[in-house]
């Protein structure tokens, strides 16, 4: 009955899109995620497979496995080994990345609203999560489908972040933009609206912003290591 009294998950997912402030008002209220979990899980996991062969390929590009092979294990089983492992981090990562995120940004959230004495139930903290990450999924189904369409020794040109304006693929400039992605910036402001809706604050600056500074300490760190890394290769 209470399912009855509102919108369904889907309804909500699609409106965090077109009207977020309406949409996590009522997610506030009934903090149901686990079909708004699983379906964006299910999209993540569908693009990811549909680019797996793909992927596949690209992780035997540039290495010669001849040179490695032993009296143990040959050449063909070191490439079937490097085939698998790069099959099983695609598809884990498509899978466990909205649950893993939701679970960061509640985490977070709950940490801001100690910090403001607000009542923020984690249950709540963590819907906003789950539907909050739909965005970063869109950006992963387009980019999905750009590599698609691109050959597989190009795939690792293919980005969605402000790195596609650096003038080198390496230093700290260029992984710094590598965090610097629209999308994951649309789910900060959906997750700060969300906290907003869930602490019952009039405005979702002081969250927003909270969640931005985080961020941005977290490309930073981004930027020097890789950059610190690139050093090596």
């Amino acid at each position: 009955m209470e399912e009855e009294k509102g919108k369904s998950w889907a309804a909500l997912l699609l409106e965090v899109f077109t009207s977020p402030g309406n949409a996590f008002r009522e997610i506030a209220e009934r903090p149901h995620f686990w079909a708004a979990g699983i379906t964006l899980t299910i999209i993540n996991l569908a693009f990811a497979l549909l680019i797996l062969p793909k992927w596949q390929e690209f992780s035997l590009m540039g290495v010669d496995f001849t040179e490695y092979a032993t009296e143990q294990m040959s050449a063909d089983a070191l490439e079937a080994i490097t085939q698998t492992s790069a099959s099983v981090g695609l598809i884990l990562v498509a899978v466990l990345s909205p649950w893993v995120m939701s679970l960061i940004i509640a985490l977070l959230l709950k940490i801001y609203a100690a910090i403001r004495a607000k009542e923020a139930p984690f249950g709540s903290l963590f819907a906003v999560g789950i539907y909050g990450y739909a965005p970063v999924v869109l950006g992963a189904v387009i980019k999905n489908i750009i590599i698609m369409f691109t050959a597989v020794e190009n795939i690792d040109k293919v980005n969605l972040s402000l790195a596609v304006f650096a003038p080198t693929q390496t230093g700290f400039l260029y992984y710094f933009l590598s965090a610097c992605s629209p999308f994951t910036w649309w789910s900060l402001i959906l997750w700060g609206i969300g906290a907003a809706a869930v602490m019952k604050d009039k405005k979702p600056t002081g969250a927003v912003i909270f969640l931005f500074a985080l961020w941005l300490i977290f490309a930073l760190i981004i930027g020097a290591f890789g950059n610190w890394a690139s050093a090596f290769y």
